[in-house]
């Protein structure tokens, strides 16, 4: 009866997305409906049933993605604000696509936000480089609100994705948690990278003092609810001239995270809370790794983009003045530009 009840809940979410997303599949939708086991037809198997919506969602995804994908290949235009889907681990993982080159640059967002932070990025890349942003699980339009979120389950997310979509390599860029999860797929999977880019994280895992605040932090939070969270984690991220004169910028931030459920908020936060170490496996790193950071950034202080620096052998560390932990937000200009220079060189080498 369990499984009977998981498969039916199940059920109801992908007709939802078909019914929402997808309406020009209403008629296969339809078609199958009529194979539902009843009690006139007890013999039709519902897990078949589920399997072909899977199937149904799965071929219409792949056509859209390869049409959008060609789009951009032939006409140079973006795919940035335009969501594509991915069924990877049981989840829909959503994503954006721009450019084209041989080895794609795929961006990792922070907590709590969404791959719109990569905006200004992809815009700069897009010219010259192949540019993937996902919505980690959970966040975005990557909806998951009941599996038991961590580190290594978003990284093994990735690597589905890369799989799903045939990339055999890719250049990977982190922001704080992106960057957790940055360092752990080069750690598990180094072969599928070439390049790493570190963004305002950091390599350690939470002190006990830091996890038990985070902790006490996820008690408020179901007790309060995440307003009050969301105001003072915005304001800790920024440096204080952006968060007074770049509204736009913040607002925009704001939108996401108030988006956000509180149950994504507190089992985001008993992820980071509950994340390894990376520290000890930083001189395996043999691939080009850049490390930038906000010199303002007061959740991971650029002390901790110094040690990376010092123990990931000919790494390069660039620090952006007038920056907090959003350095790719505050000043994009200057992130764009070291970001540029590193993709370049690693582009020119594997060319050469």
């Amino acid at each position: 009866m369990i499984v009977e009840k998981e498969l039916n809940e199940k059920i109801l979410k992908i007709t939802e997305k078909i019914r929402n997303n997808y309406p020009e599949l209403l008629k296969h939708l339809n078609e199958l409906t009529e194979t539902i086991p009843t009690k006139e037809n007890p013999e039709i198997n519902l897990s078949k049933y589920y399997d072909s919506l899977v199937n149904l969602v799965k071929k219409y995804e792949e056509s859209h993605a390869d049409k959008v994908i060609e789009s951009v290949k032939t006409t140079g235009a973006t795919s940035a604000n335009s969501d594509l889907i991915e069924e990877v681990n049981s989840m829909s993982l959503s994503y954006n696509y721009a450019g084209e080159g041989e080895v794609p640059v795929l961006f990792l967002h922070g907590f709590p936000f969404d791959k719109s932070m990569w905006k200004e990025q992809i815009d700069s890349l897009k010219e010259s480089f192949c540019t993937i942003a996902v919505d980690i699980r959970g966040f975005g339009k990557s909806t998951d609100e009941e599996t038991h979120l961590g580190i290594d389950l978003f990284t093994d997310d990735l690597i589905a994705f890369m799989d799903r979509r045939n990339i055999e390599k890719a250049i990977v860029c982190g922001l704080s948690m992106g960057g957790y999860i940055a360092l752990n797929a080069v750690k598990r999977f180094p072969e599928r990278f070439e390049a790493l880019i570190l963004a305002d994280t950091q390599c350690t895992a939470d002190s006990d003092e830091a996890k038990e605040k985070r902790l006490k932090t996820v008690e408020e939070i179901k007790q309060k609810g995440t307003s009050e969270f969301n105001e003072n984690f915005i304001k800790s991220v920024f440096h204080p001239d952006s968060f007074q004169n770049k509204r736009e910028v913040v607002e925009r931030l704001r939108d996401v995270m108030v988006s956000n459920s509180t149950r994504l908020i507190t089992a985001g936060l008993v992820a980071l809370a509950e994340r390894s170490e990376s520290c000890s496996t930083l001189g395996a790193i043999a691939i080009p790794t850049l490390i930038i950071c906000g010199a303002q950034d007061q959740l991971t202080p650029v002390a901790q983009s110094q040690f990376m620096h010092e123990n990931i052998k000919g790494s390069l560390l660039k620090v952006i003045e007038g920056a907090g932990h959003v350095s790719n937000l505050e000043q994009p200009e200057e992130f764009n530009k070291h970001l540029n220079s590193f993709l370049k060189t690693v582009k020119d080498k594997r060319q050469a």
